[in-house]
């Protein structure tokens, strides 16, 4: 299923590569003209095809990013902390310091490190991050899953606590 977001550029194309034809159809016609022409006409028209297509495809590769920004109008934490700080890198550097057991982290593009955000002072602009992408290994070399937070100030980005609980 095509998304909507290549519809346009796939009727942008298809507009201006009729006009192309018509145009190079109408000219050949109408007079006797060489194939030299009629190639390098044919040309031109891909030519401004493909960018056209390239243009229209750069203008809707910015959408996603809009509707990022209009799901991010309220208030929510997850939203500001990305608007601002998010010491995701920071947070994980502190408990990896306070950490008195080995453990890897089970990192992702599809499931981020820090996964939930709450409000922890919303005057005071602190927000608590949550995740379970860490993984402790015992004395076996099991790995058992480990809840992690970090509390820090959104609008610093300074790490007030992080812990693996």
């Amino acid at each position: 299923m095509v998304g909507s977001g290549f519809l346009l550029p796939m009727l942008a194309g298809v507009a201006l590569s009729c006009v192309s034809y018509g145009l190079v159809a109408r000219i050949v016609s109408k007079r006797q003209v060489s194939t030299l022409r009629v190639v390098s006409w044919g040309s031109l028209g891909t030519l401004s095809l493909v960018l056209g297509v390239c243009a229209f495809s750069a203008v809707s590769a910015e959408h996603p990013a809009a509707k990022h920004e209009t799901m991010c109008l309220g208030n929510a934490p997850e939203c500001y902390a990305k608007t601002h700080h998010n010491p995701v890198k920071k947070c994980r550097q502190v408990m990896d310091e306070k950490a008195m057991f080995s453990h890897v982290w089970q990192e992702s593009e599809a499931q981020p490190v820090f996964n939930t955000y709450l409000w922890h002072d919303e005057k005071k602009r602190t927000i608590q991050m949550f995740g379970q992408q860490a993984k402790a290994i015992n004395s076996l070399g099991m790995q058992i899953p480990l809840q992690y937070f970090c509390v820090f100030n959104a609008n610093t980005g300074e790490v007030i606590a992080a812990s693996f609980e």
